[in-house]
């Protein structure tokens, strides 16, 4: 959420124009100036959202678009919501909230292996861009199957492997 703070409208339009998914047309520049200036709360944290955060929010992660929410639920006062949001939060999003606040306090292994954590659940996921629920489990990975392939490779010995020259004499 940090990093999606830091975007300006400029940086947001940019990115926009970047994705493949992206197939709309962005509001005029004067458009998205106007409902930032009429956008009323409390920014200390990022700048107050414009008509970008409404196109781009759905093409981003969906732990991001959770958090984004969750925190303009709680600037609009509206706390039923952000409760409700919190609650349906996937395995991957709890595990990186917990990753940061290990990282915090200070308990960097525990946020390494939090975060190596998170890094399984988002391989198991068939687009983390949409929340959990929004499409048929069945194209996700079986966590059993994704955790046992992670630790066959993590035994291998790539030094057995060699290298792509192997058999090639060289002059």
């Amino acid at each position: 959420l940090d990093e999606y703070d830091e975007l300006t409208d400029d940086d947001k339009a940019r990115l926009l124009l970047k994705m493949e998914s992206f197939t709309g047309i962005l509001p005029r520049p004067r458009v998205v100036r106007a409902s930032t200036t009429n956008a009323n709360g409390d920014y200390e944290s990022g700048n107050p959202p414009s008509l970008l955060d409404d196109i781009i929010l759905p093409l981003v992660d969906e732990s991001v678009r959770r958090q984004y929410r969750i925190r303009d639920a709680e600037r609009r006062e509206d706390y039923k919501e952000a409760e409700a949001l919190r609650e349906e939060a996937s395995p991957r999003q709890s595990v990186l909230e917990s990753a940061q606040k290990a990282r915090e306090e200070g308990l960097d292994d525990e946020a390494d292996r939090l975060e190596e954590e998170a890094r399984l659940y988002q391989a198991l996921r068939a687009d983390v861009t949409q929340d959990e629920g929004a499409y048929s489990r069945f194209l996700d990975r079986d966590e059993w199957y994704e955790r046992e392939t992670q630790a066959r490779i993590k035994r291998l010995d790539k030094s057995k492997f060699g290298t792509l020259l192997d058999g090639v004499d060289l002059p």
